[in-house]
């Protein structure tokens, strides 16, 4: 195995090539769900959910459009800002600033969340992002633009970590109007024993696990910075929801008390794991800890194939033309990264899917593959929110942690 201060070298070369790709690339991009807002895509997903024998004529051809010529939506669809991506990519820049101390670095984070706060969705008590097309899902069509908490909680540490590294105080005011958006505009649904889910956007009452980790990091946070004591109540309403729904093996269904969703996955895993951490370096709770030590071991255990590479669900596998999703790449190396304090082994999952990213899924532009079909087929069109940027951030955040090792 190459020596990690090796790997280090590879890595941050690679991210040197994808840093050069994006200059030239841009901050706007396609997606891989824009072509399911058009109302052909949202027609076919309906009919699919209400009968998959019915829709599968429909959705058959945009599903081998995706797989066989993605770049084919560049004839009829723009590309757009997305703020998942933008965020990150703020962040991942501010992981280089901190590595490197070339002010460039944080310009371009300055100029990225300037952005983000020029196309803020308008309408409600603060900040808040959405996506850019319709959608589409098992249970209703969620108009675009419409604000997510999956969406909202990385432009919220984007501009916390611009203003602790830049020392502008302008940062905090817009992280200070995100928390707001998160606190007044999303819903508390009770679920028992003083336990409530945050909701998705502020038109649902779901009780999706992950949207009640991000509002609980973002909350617990808040709270803490702006010395607001009531914005910590609300958030432990939200963990004692994703504390008393880990199922006793460990896991996390996507969502309770909904048929649909009752799958547990990869990266939505990743996400309920990372914002427990994150929530916890505030909370120092041993409760916390021993659920993160209980997920993490089910995640090992159940989210990897037997090649050590990610799968993507556990209970309730799908019939997948996938076999590695580049997603799930990206918040393993983030998650192996944030918990390698305290978990053994964390950062070994990291390493093992940084060197194998840098060696074969970044191509000789710079930017990284997307998936991985079976039979090896690779899909190389470029997504900055699904995961470009997710696994430049992700590089970053593993290159802090093993430089940080090695000068300690």
């Amino acid at each position: 195995m190459i020596g990690r201060d090796s790997l280090r070298g590879e890595v941050f070369q690679s991210i040197a090539a994808f840093s050069r790709w994006l200059e030239s690339y841009g901050y706007d991009s396609h997606d891989p769900y824009d072509i399911w807002g058009t109302r052909i895509g949202i027609m076919a997903r309906r009919t699919y959910y209400r009968s998959s024998l019915v829709g599968l004529p429909l959705v058959g051809p945009i599903l081998l459009m995706e797989i066989l010529c993605p770049r084919l939506r560049a004839l009829f669809l723009k590309k757009c800002r997305y703020a998942t991506a933008d965020a990150q990519l703020a962040l991942a820049f501010l992981n280089l600033y901190e590595l490197t101390c070339e002010r460039a670095y944080l310009e371009k984070a300055e100029g990225i969340c300037r952005d983000l706060i020029s196309y803020s969705v308008p309408g409600y008590k603060g900040y808040c992002w959405g996506y850019p097309f319709d959608w589409q899902n098992v249970n209703n069509l969620t108009p675009r633009n419409t604000p997510f908490i999956t969406t909202t909680p990385y432009c919220f540490e984007a501009f916390l970590k611009l203003a602790d590294l830049s020392g502008e105080t302008c940062w905090l005011d817009a992280a200070f109007s995100v928390a707001k958006f998160v606190r007044f505009n999303l819903k508390d649904t009770p679920v028992g024993n003083d336990a409530t889910a945050g909701s998705y956007s502020p038109y649902d009452e779901g009780k999706v696990v992950n949207a009640s980790a991000y509002r609980a990091m973002v909350l617990f946070e808040a709270a803490h910075r702006f010395d607001i004591p009531e914005y910590a109540e609300t958030a432990w309403g939200n963990l004692r929801f994703i504390l008393q729904s880990q199922r006793d093996d460990g896991a996390w269904l996507y969502a309770i008390d909904n048929p649909g969703e009752t799958f547990i996955d990869h990266f939505h895993t990743c996400f309920v794991l990372k914002n427990l951490h994150k929530l916890n370096l505030r909370l120092q709770n041993s409760s916390v800890v021993e659920a993160i030590r209980r997920g993490f071991d089910y995640y090992r255990k159940h989210l990897f194939a037997a090649d050590g590479l990610p799968a993507s669900f556990a209970l309730a596998k799908r019939t997948r033309l996938v076999r590695w999703e580049l997603y799930d790449f990206a918040e393993a190396i983030t998650l192996g990264s944030l918990l390698n304090a305290y978990i053994p082994g964390a950062l070994d999952v990291a390493e093992s899917l940084a060197k194998l990213l840098c060696q074969r899924f970044q191509s000789p532009e710079g930017h990284f593959a997307t998936r991985i079909y079976k039979g090896g087929f690779k899909h190389t069109f470029p997504y900055l929110r699904w995961p470009q940027a997710q696994l430049f951030y992700a590089m970053t955040n593993f290159l802090s942690v093993v430089t940080a090792k090695s000068v300690g």
